[in-house]
Order: C-alpha cells, then sequence, then structure tokens
C-alpha cells in the first residue's frame, strides 16, 4: 500500500480534501490504540456569495432554486400568555415579559429584486440567499456525519453506538457564527449521531458551540486582528504583481464572460470571486464557459487565487511567515494540541474522544499551510482535515502506572483521504519508524508551540500592534 506524502498528490479539478466512504482510514499497527479523533470541515455546497458571469456563455443564473430543505422549520419563541411561564423577565415599561419558549412552524422564502431593486420578483419555492448551504450541502454533511458514524463508531468504537446524557462531554461540537457552518453541522452532527433526529427516543442532546466573532479562531479573523488585515492586504497585493502579468494571457478566454473585463486578482470582479462562482455552479450541475473547464486554464487562475489568499503561510520574509500563521491558525493550532495533550496525560478526566469543527475553506487552507502541507490547491466543499491521537500500549506498563515514564503517543493527520507526513516531524526519534505519517505527540506539540510569540505576547497585543504603530 502506497506511504503518504508531506503534500498531497494534485487532485481532480475542485476537489482538494474531498473524503471517499472511508475517509481515507488505514489501520494503524496493532500497538496503537486510538483514544481521541477531531474533524475539520468545510461547509457543504453553497450558492455563490455574489451574482457574477451572468452574461457568461453559458450564463451563471442569479436565481438559485436549490434550498427547499431548510425553507419549512420550527422556530423557538417565548410565549408570554401561557399559564406557565418558565423564563422570568424583569419588568419593561410595567409590562411582564415572562413567559415559556415554544415552536412555531414557519415558513421562509427569498424577496427579489430586478436590477437596480426598482420591482420586486415574484417569489419562488425553494430560491437561495446568496451563500447559503443548499440541499446539495446539506445532503453531502449528513453523508459526512454519517462515514465519521461507520468509522468511529461502528468500526472502530471510539464512542458508544448510542449516546446517554452521561456521554455529553465525550463529543464536542462547534461552528463559525455563519449560517452555512451552522447547518452543516447540524447535518454533520444528524448523520454521525442518529439518536438526535425528533423522533428518536433517545436521551442525548448535542450542544453545538458557537464563538463570538472577535474571539473567533477557527478561521484566521482579520474582523478581530488588525496586525492580520495588514498582513494579509500585503500578501494579496504582492500576489497581484506576481500574477496578474501571467493572467493576461488569459483575457481574450475569459474576458468575454465577465462583460469585458479582464482576470485580475485585484481586478472587477475579483478573480477570486470568479473561481468561487465557477466552482459553486460546477458542483451543482450548473453549465460553466468552456475556458473553466480547460485545466490549463484553471490551474492559472486556481495558483493566482490560492497565492493570494495563502501566500503568507510561506512567506519569503520569515518574521512576516511567522507572525501570519501564529495570527491566523496559532490560536486554534494551540487548543488543539492543549486538548490532545490533556488526553494523552490526564486521559482518567479527559472524557473528550470525538470534535467535530464546522469551518471554512480558509480554515482548512490555514491549518495545512502552518504545518507546512497545503498544495496550493482550493479545498473542495466539504474537504476535511483529521487529526486522530494514539496511545502505544506498549510503551506503558508499570513504570508507567507508577508515574516513572510517560507513555508514548502518536498523531495522525489526514486531509481528506491522503495521510500527511508533517515536514515538523521528520526527524528520527519524532515520528513512528517506518510509518511518518504517525508523528510523536512531543514534535507536534512542539512545531505548535513553536507558534507562540517568541516575547510572550499574547494575540490581542499582537494584533493591536497595528494601531499602535509597533
Amino acid at each position: 500500500m502506497a506511504g503518504p506524502s508531506s503534500i498531497p498528490i494534485s487532485p481532480a479539478i475542485g476537489q482538494s480534501g474531498s473524503t471517499s466512504e472511508s475517509l481515507g482510514w488505514r489501520d494503524a499497527p496493532s500497538a496503537l490504540q486510538l483514544v481521541q479523533a477531531h474533524y475539520l470541515v468545510r461547509h457543504g455546497e453553497r450558492t455563490p456569495v455574489r451574482t457574477r458571469l451572468l452574461n457568461a456563455k453559458p450564463a451563471i443564473p442569479a436565481r438559485w432554486n436549490m434550498c427547499h430543505a431548510g425553507k419549512d422549520f420550527h422556530s423557538t419563541v417565548l410565549d408570554l400568555t401561557g399559564s406557565t411561564k418558565t423564563i422570568r423577565a424583569d419588568n419593561w415599561k410595567n409590562e411582564d415579559l415572562s413567559g415559556s419558549p415554544v415552536s412555531m412552524k414557519i415558513q421562509k422564502r427569498v424577496e427579489s429584486t430586478d436590477e437596480g431593486a426598482q420591482n420586486i420578483l415574484a417569489t419562488q419555492p425553494g430560491e437561495c440567499m446568496l451563500g447559503e448551504l443548499t440541499d446539495l450541502g446539506r445532503s453531502t454533511t449528513h453523508l459526512i456525519g454519517s462515514r465519521l458514524r461507520k468509522l468511529y463508531v461502528d468500526k472502530l468504537g471510539l464512542l458508544p453506538k448510542e449516546l446517554q446524557e452521561s456521554d455529553e462531554n465525550k463529543v464536542y461540537f462547534r461552528s463559525t457564527n455563519m449560517g452555512r457552518t451552522i447547518e452543516s453541522l447540524q447535518s454533520v452532527v444528524s448523520g454521525m449521531l442518529p439518536e438526535t433526529k425528533a423522533n428518536h427516543t433517545g436521551n442525548f442532546t448535542p450542544t453545538m458551540l458557537i464563538r463570538n466573532g472577535v474571539t473567533e479562531n477557527l478561521l484566521p479573523n482579520t474582523f478581530g486582528c488588525g496586525r492580520l488585515r495588514e498582513l494579509d492586504k500585503k500578501f494579496s497585493i504582492l500576489a497581484a504583481a506576481i500574477h496578474n502579468p501571467k493572467l493576461a494571457a488569459l483575457d481574450s478566454l475569459l474576458a468575454p464572460h465577465m462583460d469585458g473585463q479582464v482576470p485580475r486578482v485585484d481586478g472587477h470582479p475579483r478573480l477570486s470571486g470568479i473561481l468561487d462562482t465557477v466552482r459553486a455552479a460546477k458542483v451543482h450541475g450548473i453549465p460553466i464557459p468552456s475556458a473553466f473547464e480547460d485545466p490549463k486554464v484553471v490551474d492559472v487562475v486556481e495558483t493566482a487565487v490560492c497565492d493570494e489568499w495563502y501566500t503568507g503561510y510561506r512567506a519569503e520574509d520569515v518574521n512576516a511567515r511567522d507572525q501570519f500563521r501564529r495570527l491566523a491558525m496559532g490560536r486554534f493550532l494551540n487548543e488543539l494540541s492543549g486538548r490532545l495533550n490533556d488526553k494523552a496525560s490526564k486521559p482518567s478526566s479527559t472524557p473528550l474522544q470525538m470534535a467535530v469543527y464546522s469551518a471554512h475553506d480558509t480554515s482548512i487552507a490555514g491549518i495545512l499551510g502552518t504545518l507546512d502541507v497545503f498544495d496550493n490547491r482550493w479545498p473542495a466543499f466539504t474537504a476535511a482535515v483529521g487529526v486522530e491521537l494514539f496511545k502505544d500500549t506498549n510503551s506503558g506498563g508499570l513504570l508507567s502506572t507508577l508515574g516513572l515514564k510517560k507513555e508514548q503517543h502518536y498523531v495522525r493527520m489526514r486531509y481528506g483521504d491522503k495521510e500527511l507526513a508533517l515536514p515538523a516531524c521528520s526527524a528520527r526519534g519524532s515520528h513512528l519508524e517506518g510509518r511518518p505519517e504517525f508523528c510523536t505527540l512531543q514534535a507536534f506539540t512542539k512545531a505548535v508551540d513553536a507558534l507562540r510569540h517568541p516575547q510572550g505576547k499574547s494575540w490581542e497585543q499582537e494584533c493591536d500592534e497595528s494601531r499602535h504603530g509597533e
């Protein structure tokens, strides 16, 4: 069987990080016992975030009727008229606002206007908002959940077949605060834990965790970090200077589909937006201009866009590169490393066995870029990074029980179905002999610890450097 590579083989167009039914699982050596698993998943298929290529040949439609599943739903409202009032509220203008939560059935539809917003167009059942998770996206994220269950519950027994209330700390579910990631996580959990369905008699109710925007660390948080925003802009300008001359060779092929605008990293529309629209259309079976089916054209465009967004992770300026990595994904990787180390050093008091994070393309690329294993291809919808912790059962024994010898633990990462041999773990003794994808926990932790600020500055302090002119 083929071994892992430090950088995944270039995938089919638009499929970087995609998973198969097996999630790329390969049996570990018999002495290694799986004790914890983490999966970071890009949200499912969605509509474009803006309307573009409306006059392309063929045209990309402005309205997408692909969001039927999420239009009929139950919403929780506070009933102030009931005889029981379980939620108390302080009086407001002498009105009693105490009440009880009740479920209300409701429909949601998109109201669209014509160009210039002069007239309201007739509503269409199932019409999507821009950037909304589609029915396809709900299905594929549910499928990811089913695959997680088949592997980690049915095959490996990492989690019990059916969770109970007492098992709540065995799982951890978290999403960024965006509709498409929240709904994606709901679908993943539904596929992974069938006992959570409304008509099931089980006793387990999953908790989904969401952070406020300023403190979010599941993605490069330019919203909350001024210094990261500055660096991001700097590398975007650099990518435009490098790639715009190369993109000029594609003008005659692409400009006719872009209302005569030439394709440029910093153009109008931006090249990243064009690629996003084309990728979203293609995965939903919407015909796209033939030029965007040409692998050579796609390679030039995708390389330019990836460099615009992700050059910071491999910048030649070591100080700028390290700071970009630290501010972009350092906090999340430190949290992840902490959970792995807690499980290894305090197994009896660390019940967490499975964590699922619903995030974005920038999250996936950020983690891979920070660890030097990004393939410079744009992550596919539902692209996934898996991180597994194994205990070496041969490294324990009496000395370990007495606390005189540490049990050895290993970390294995996968991007889609591809096992990753981390460069930080390439040295002899930093990985399992003959299996370079099994990085020692010590080497993994050392690589993550190296992301910390050399003078011990916090993320907030370093982010504020832009304001103080440091």
